[in-house]
C-alpha cells in the first residue's frame, strides 16, 4: 500500500468503485480505529453553485460565522464542500488557523480539524486570504469496523499520503487526478482517463 491506513491519509476512489457518492473522489481520513471504524471528508467536491441552495442564514447557522459579507456565491461555493453522504446536516471544518481557532485537533502538520469558530468572526480577514485557510464540509463518509479494509482489499480505494497543500488546493476538482499522477507507476495512466 502506498500509505498507511490512519488519520491524515487520503483515500482515492478507483474506477472500480461503483457508488456514485464516491465517483472520482478523494477522502481525507479524520478518524481511524480498527474497533470503531473510520470517518473521512470528501475534499474534492466544492458546493460551487449548489451553495445557492442554502441561504446566508443557513450557512451562518451551519458555520457559526457571518458569511453574509463574504459576497459572491462562488466565493462561498469554494469554501463549502460536500463532505460525504452521511449526516449532511453535520458540519465539519478543516483549517490552517491554529493561532486563530483554538481547540482544533491536529491531523497533519499544520492542518487542524474543528475548534472554536467564534474567533473567526473577530478575524474575518482570514477568510479573504489569497491561500485557502478554512474549509467547511457538510456531511461525512463513514465505515464500520472492518468495512473500509474490506473495500480496500476489493480494490475500491487506493491509499495515498496526506498533504495539507493538497487538502487546501486552489483547484479542488483536480485533486483526484493530481493524487493518482503523484503515485506514479500503474496509477499515472488512470489519472488521465476521461470520465466517460
Amino acid at each position: 500500500m502506498p500509505a498507511p491506513l490512519r488519520a491524515g491519509t487520503l483515500l482515492v476512489a478507483t474506477l472500480d468503485l461503483e457508488d456514485p457518492n464516491f465517483n472520482r473522489t478523494v477522502v481525507f481520513i479524520i478518524h481511524y480505529s480498527e474497533e470503531a471504524g473510520t470517518m473521512g471528508l470528501v475534499i474534492n467536491r466544492p458546493l460551487g453553485d449548489q451553495v445557492r441552495l442554502y441561504s446566508a442564514e443557513e450557512l451562518q447557522r451551519f458555520a457559526g460565522a457571518d458569511f453574509a459579507d463574504e459576497g459572491h456565491p462562488s466565493a462561498l461555493g469554494r469554501m463549502f464542500y460536500q463532505g460525504g453522504p452521511m449526516h449532511q446536516s453535520w458540519l465539519f471544518f478543516l483549517h490552517r488557523l491554529d493561532g486563530v481557532i483554538e481547540g482544533g485537533e491536529e491531523i497533519l502538520d499544520g492542518l487542524f480539524l474543528g475548534g472554536n469558530l467564534d474567533a473567526v468572526r473577530a478575524e474575518a480577514e482570514v477568510l479573504k486570504a489569497d491561500e485557502p485557510l478554512l474549509r467547511f464540509y457538510l456531511g461525512y463518509a463513514g465505515w464500520e469496523a472492518g468495512q473500509l479494509e474490506w473495500e480496500i482489499n476489493c480494490g475500491a480505494w487506493i491509499l495515498a499520503p496526506g498533504d495539507p497543500d493538497l487538502v487546501f488546493s486552489a483547484r479542488p476538482t483536480s485533486i483526484w487526478q493530481e493524487v493518482l499522477y503523484s503515485l506514479g507507476g500503474k496509477y499515472r495512466p488512470l489519472s488521465v482517463l476521461p470520465e466517460d
